[in-house]
């Protein structure tokens, strides 16, 4: 994380605690995110000196008009203004992590072979909270793991995958093999 990205992020978090908009501004910025991973060139674009800052802009506000709060757009429109929009997955990311722990939620990453049912997600979840804490899993699709699934949640790893139990095995019998 660049000091520059977490003055930002920092900032930012600021504002909308002041506010009490924590929520609302970390969906604001996950709508930013998403868009701007879907276009391939926005690097690009914002990088570019031919194109002015007006220009960059105008296209902040074409193409966020009333999806997301005046403060986020703002945001963006400081950061078109200084340079600094190649910083922006930084300071999003760093955003989340204060607002997750303002708001007292863990997001955390569950890996299968196949997708899960939503349903089996929310039970997972539930099942994992701890002290009034939200938990939230992104699921990811995992071939290497043969079968059943692994969570990770704040650095920790339950892993239940085949995978995971074979390489156990090979561990226990190449110990007992030497």
């Amino acid at each position: 994380m660049s000091l520059v990205a977490k003055r930002y992020s920092e900032a930012f978090f600021s504002l909308a605690l002041d506010k009490n908009k924590v929520s609302e501004y970390k969906e604001d910025l996950k709508l930013v995110l998403d868009t701007f991973k879907g276009v391939d060139s926005i690097d690009l674009f914002f990088a570019s000196e031919k194109i002015t800052k007006q220009e960059k802009k105008d296209l902040i506000e074409k193409s966020f008009n009333e999806k997301i709060s005046v403060d986020a757009k703002n945001l963006l429109k400081l950061l078109v203004d200084k340079g600094r929009m190649g910083y922006i997955t930084e300071i999003v990311e760093d955003y989340f992590h204060l607002a997750n722990e303002n708001l007292n939620i863990c997001e955390g990453l569950i890996e299968s072979v196949r997708p899960i049912d939503e349903t089996r997600i929310k039970e997972l979840e539930t099942l994992l909270a701890k002290n009034g804490q939200t938990v939230v899993l992104k699921q990811k699709i995992n071939k290497s793991l043969i079968s059943g699934f692994r969570i990770t949640l704040n650095n920790e790893v339950i892993d239940g995958s085949m995978k995971s139990k074979i390489d156990q095995m090979q561990d226990l019998l190449s110990r007992k093999v030497k």
